[in-house]
């Protein structure tokens, strides 16, 4: 057995496997709210760890179930998710002045979002652990995920609860699945009931609280694990990841520590989260040297997946380590970067595509080498989202256009 338990990311503590929501005991009762993570055996895995089998063409994260919380087949639940395409975007590279820049595509998951991996993980674990009630706080994709993963694993309710601007398309995504989605405004409130009161799993974040599950960011480790393969067995040089609860950038960085911890990698990349403007509570906190992730007050931007008031201190802590930082991006410059991946042929919705405005950001200021492997994350779909799309394209021919009207957008 390679898993050994849980370890707070704040005082080390330790512990056995279970539901442990609110985060490291000792530190909750020190109104800390220390986050947990999984913790494995790596000397027993280095010496029996199957490396082909982390090079085949498998759409699956249980291929690299050595270094996930799950170890009993009959528990691990899976849509297909992982193995997502490492590409160039001609048109991004070509304006951010950077040739090895590369986006790694998760829109292509079962449920056209990163999220699949981290519920392929945390839904599994709740099946291990006996529950057959699942809740979750959303703006979209992550509730639409908790649902089909749910589903696959035969849950009997999932409660998702919905952000008021979510999209009416990923509600009814969710309710297609079998889950029932609640549009509040207080939805942590519900949250804590649902899992206090009712015996629900919450598969949330990691951090921050009230209530969150170390299992989810195993998941997303595997992102990590797939980067290192795809780039012929080497890290890039940096990572820029949009961040809101910080999972996404916690979770590949944990991903490489461990290959770098088993003698497979022999170095570390550095990260740069990425945050709008309108929302940025990273980037004031990594400013000003803190440890613990501000609040910002009256959040606002397009990127509402990304629009958390908040974050986690261990996605904060992984910044410092990489040697990396968190810095953000404008609205105009959000916009762009959809449409320079729309015109390199990837439609992602606004939050997805703040990791690449970053990059580019950072190619035309002359802070990254050309020379440097660049990877950005791109997280969802906008298909998900056409509301939004349908603002960010210009206004359409109208039907049955005359020849003067197809001449004139075509600029014949």
């Amino acid at each position: 057995m390679s898993v050994l338990g849980l370890s707070c990311t704040r005082c080390n503590a330790q512990y056995p496997i279970g539901p442990l929501f609110y985060g490291c005991p000792a530190c909750h009762k020190k109104g800390l709210g220390g986050a947990l993570t999984v913790v494995y055996d790596y000397p027993a895995i280095a010496k029996t760890l199957d490396r082909e089998a982390w090079g085949r063409h498998s759409h699956s994260i249980w291929r690299f179930k050595d270094l996930l919380p799950v170890q009993d087949p009959a528990f691990q639940i899976s849509l297909g998710e992982g193995n997502t395409a490492l590409v160039q975007p001609r048109v991004v590279c070509e304006t951010a002045g950077l040739p090895r820049l590369y986006i790694k595509n998760e829109t292509t998951n079962p449920t056209w979002a990163f999220k699949d991996r981290f519920h392929a993980s945390s839904i599994s674990m709740a099946k291990a652990m006996g529950y057959t009630k699942v809740t979750a706080s959303t703006t979209g994709n992550h509730g639409a995920s908790t649902a089909a993963y749910s589903a696959a694993a035969g849950m009997k309710t999932c409660a998702i609860l919905c952000h008021p601007e979510s999209s009416p398309l990923q509600r009814n995504i969710i309710r297609m699945y079998g889950g029932h989605a609640f549009v509040l405004e207080n939805r942590y409130q519900y949250l804590e009931t649902f899992v206090n009161d009712h015996g629900f799993y919450p598969s949330t974040t990691m951090e921050p609280m009230p209530v969150g599950t170390p299992f989810g960011i195993e998941g997303y480790k595997t992102i990590a694990f797939e980067v290192y393969a795809q780039l012929g067995g080497k890290t890039p040089d940096r990572m820029f990841f949009p961040i809101a609860a910080g999972d996404v950038l916690y979770g590949p960085w944990k991903g490489f520590r461990e290959l770098k911890q088993l003698g497979i990698a022999d170095r570390l990349p550095v990260l740069h989260g990425i945050q709008p403007a309108g929302c940025n509570p990273y980037v004031q906190s990594f400013r000003q040297g803190l440890h613990d992730v501000i609040t910002h007050p009256d959040p606002r931007s397009i990127a509402l997946s990304i629009r958390d008031d908040m974050g986690g201190r261990p996605a904060l802590e992984a910044l410092y380590e990489s040697g990396g930082d968190a810095s953000d991006v404008s609205e105009e410059e959000i916009v762009e970067a959809v449409h320079l991946l729309a015109r390199s042929g990837f439609l992602v919705e606004p939050s997805s595509a703040a990791s690449v405005a970053g990059a580019v950001k950072a190619g035309r200021q002359g802070r990254i080498s050309r020379d440097d492997t660049v990877v950005c994350i791109v997280t969802g779909s906008g298909a998900k989202w056409p509301e939004v799309v349908e603002k960010l394209v210009p206004s359409p021919t109208p039907v049955e256009p005359t020849w003067d009207d197809i001449c004139r957008e075509l600029g014949l």
